[in-house]
């Protein structure tokens, strides 16, 4: 039997480290109760307890094959649930992408490009796109403002909201940008961050933290004059 794989460090801190070692042998190949009880050098007994939680949680399942003359062996293989927690290099590839985008079409396409997609972000999450040059009261400006907020936390961007005098601050705990925004600020804050704010609320802003400049949290001050 060969070597165990390398296993990915968040995957051991999620699923505790057999198991770790488990999932990502079994995204080489199916393996039997009799491989994985020689791969990670532990009893069946052990590797049936562990298996029997994996395939509990949905992450992994279970079918027989045929040996021969003998019985069928049980076998186990990975579900759609457990692929999808192998690491996976979405940021790195969202990077060349955009840079290569850049690089090809210049940064005012890039920006139309993610302008798009802020749209498509804004409406798939519920929010009604505001009108042009659609006039609101004080009152009604803050009601749409806090219920933007309640679509960025769905978005996972943990928001609050808040209001003093004439200004409103939409503070972001998160963003779901991150890693690429770490990468290029100039692109992802500026354009695609914006303009998920310029789409939803029609309204002029300031941004006034970032944390792509090595903040703890993203501060958006909004005019409501």
């Amino acid at each position: 039997m060969e070597a165990i794989h390398d296993v990915d460090d968040d995957l051991n801190m999620l699923l505790g480290k057999v198991k770790g070692n488990i999932i990502t042998e079994l995204s080489y190949s199916e393996r039997s109760m009799d491989d994985l009880s020689q791969l990670l050098k532990i009893n069946k007994n052990a590797v049936k307890e562990h298996m029997e939680n994996l395939e509990l949680k949905g992450y992994v399942k279970s079918f027989f094959r045929g040996g021969g003359a003998g019985r069928p062996r049980k076998f186990y293989e990975l579900t759609e649930k457990g692929m999808n927690l192998l690491p996976k290099k979405y940021v790195s590839f969202a990077t060349m992408l955009v840079n290569q985008i850049e690089s090809e079409f210049g940064r005012e396409k890039v920006n139309e490009i993610l302008g798009k997609v802020a749209d498509k972000i804004v409406s798939e999450s519920g929010w009604d796109k505001a009108e042009d040059g659609l006039k609101l009261s004080r009152e009604d400006k803050i009601s749409r403002l806090n219920d933007f907020v309640d679509t960025l936390n769905k978005l996972g961007y943990y928001a609050r909201l808040e209001v003093t005098d004439d200004v409103v601050r939409i503070i972001r705990h998160n963003c779901i940008f991150y890693e690429l925004a770490k990468n290029n600020n100039k692109i992802i804050c500026s354009s695609l961050g914006s303009e998920i704010i310029k789409s939803s609320i029609n309204q002029k802003f300031d941004i006034k933290e970032r944390f792509s400049d090595g903040n703890n949290k993203c501060v958006v001050e909004v005019n409501i004059n």
